[in-house]
C-alpha cells in the first residue's frame, strides 16, 4: 500500500526507492514523499489471549527544503527547530511489528525532543574545520638540522565554539573546546602540545623567543610529511539543569617539511 504525502505535477527522481520502502521525488515546486508498509514476520504470541505489545519510534521527516540522505532515509534532522510548522509535522514511524509508515502528528501528540537530543543535534552543527597551521621557518622554506622547528595555530583558531537550539520550553547548548594539538613530525615521533603553540615574531631576535610547540630534526630529509591534529572536547547543558559530556572531535591537516644541514663557509685569511 502506498501513501502519498505531498503531491506534485511533473516529478524528477531525487532518490531511488530502495528496498526500505521509502522514496522521494521532486517537481519544480515541491516534493513527493511515498512510503509503503513492509510487514515483517512477528514473534509467536505468548500462550493465552495476551497480545505482544507494539512499540514505535518516530523520526522527524523533513521535506520542503534542504533534503539530504541520512543513512537510507531522506531527512534533514539538523534543520532549525524554530521553523517547525505550528500545528504539527510528519514523522517516520518504525514499529516493533515491522510496520514503517510516515504519519502526521499534531503538536499535542508529537514526541518531544529531550534536552540531550537537542544538544547532540546542536553539536553536529558546530563548524569545526581542519586546523590552520603556521610554522617557523615558514611553510615552503627549509628548516635546519639541530634547530627548533616551530608549529603553531593561526590567530583565533584556539577558541571554544557553541551552538544553541530550542523547541518549545526545551533548550540545549553544545560547546566544543580545543584541548590538545598533536604533531606527527614525519620521522616517527609525535609531539603533543596542550595549546595552540607560540607564534614566531620575525621582528624580535631569535634568542629572545621561546616556543611551546617545537621539534628539532636530527637528520636532513627532502620532504617529510608532517600531520597536525587538533582534538576538541564536547560538553552540553540544557533546560532543567541537565548536562554532560559529548564525544571528542579531531581534525587534521598534512603538509611537507624539508630539513637540510647548515652549511659552513671556511675561508683562509
Amino acid at each position: 500500500m502506498t501513501h502519498l504525502l505531498v503531491a506534485g505535477l511533473v516529478f524528477l527522481p531525487l532518490g531511488a526507492d530502495d528496498d526500505d520502502g521509502v522514496g522521494v521525488s521532486r517537481n519544480y515546486f515541491d516534493y513527493l514523499i511515498s512510503a509503503r508498509e513492509k510487514p515483517r514476520r512477528t514473534a509467536v504470541s505468548p500462550v493465552g489471549n495476551t497480545k505482544p505489545k507494539v512499540t514505535c519510534t518516530y523520526q522527524r521527516w523533513w521535506y520542503p527544503n534542504g533534503l539530504q540522505k541520512v543513512g537510507r532515509e531522506y531527512a534533514d534532522p539538523g534543520r532549525t527547530l524554530s521553523s517547525e510548522p505550528v500545528k504539527g509535522a510528519w514523522y517516520l514511524a518504525t514499529c516493533s511489528n515491522g510496520i514503517r509508515r510516515i504519519v502526521w502528528l499534531d503538536n499535542e501528540r508529537a514526541p518531544r525532543a529531550s534536552a540531550e537530543q537537542l544538544a547532540q543535534r546542536a553539536y553536529k552543527r558546530i563548524s569545526i574545520t581542519p586546523p590552520q597551521v603556521l610554522t617557523a621557518p615558514p611553510r615552503g622554506r627549509d628548516g635546519l638540522v639541530g634547530l627548533p622547528h616551530w608549529f603553531y595555530l593561526a590567530k583565533g583558531e584556539w577558541r571554544a565554539k557553541s551552538k544553541r537550539l530550542r523547541t518549545g520550553a526545551v533548550w540545549a547548548e553544545a560547546t566544543a573546546t580545543p584541548q590538545r594539538m598533536a604533531v606527527s613530525t614525519g620521522d616517527g615521533h609525535t609531539l603533543v602540545c596542550h595549546g595552540p603553540g607560540t607564534a614566531y615574531d620575525p621582528g624580535r631576535p631569535a634568542e629572545q623567543q621561546r616556543s611551546t610547540c617545537s621539534y628539532q630534526y636530527g637528520e636532513p630529509a627532502s620532504a617529510r610529511q608532517v600531520s597536525v591534529s587538533v582534538t576538541w572536547g564536547g560538553t552540553w547543558r540544557g533546560s532543567g539543569g541537565v548536562g554532560g559530556a559529548l564525544p571528542p572531535i579531531t581534525r587534521s591537516v598534512t603538509f611537507p617539511v624539508r630539513v637540510v644541514e647548515a652549511q659552513t663557509l671556511v675561508t683562509e685569511g
